[in-house]
């Protein structure tokens, strides 16, 4: 058989084919972006260990952005791809509660650093 014999549907496999590709990609950046946003979380947590609140929020944020890019993206996910996902979205709930742990521990260290000040000019 020619290629011009070929049925119609066998150009819509390298089609489909690159579509999962291109879907498997962009979940791979995904989980990556996820990993970078927890060293913005770590990066925090020593900007706060070392006084630097200001620093240290600016950190979180930019932790957070990126938990709600990812959980955005993934809301748009194919179904057949439904096992990434889910470990995309469970990455994504650490982030958040490490993020949200980080901003606790930023406020808790401002409100000490606050009282420890009020005191001391006292």
């Amino acid at each position: 058989m020619d290629k011009t014999q070929l049925p119609e549907h066998s150009s819509i496999q390298p089609a489909a084919r690159f579509r999962e590709e291109t879907e498997r990609a962009c979940l791979a950046l995904v989980e990556a972006q996820l990993e970078v946003a927890f060293s913005f979380v770590s990066r925090a947590e020593s900007d706060i260990g070392g006084g630097n609140g200001a620093g240290a929020a600016e950190w979180i944020a930019k932790a957070m952005a990126t938990h709600n890019m990812a959980v955005q993206y993934l809301a748009n996910v194919p179904a057949e791809f439904e096992e990434e996902k889910r470990e995309l979205y469970i990455a994504a709930r650490k982030l958040f509660e490490a993020g949200r742990a980080a901003e606790r521990l930023r406020k808790h260290s401002n409100s000490s650093l606050n009282v420890t000040q009020s005191t001391s000019s006292a």
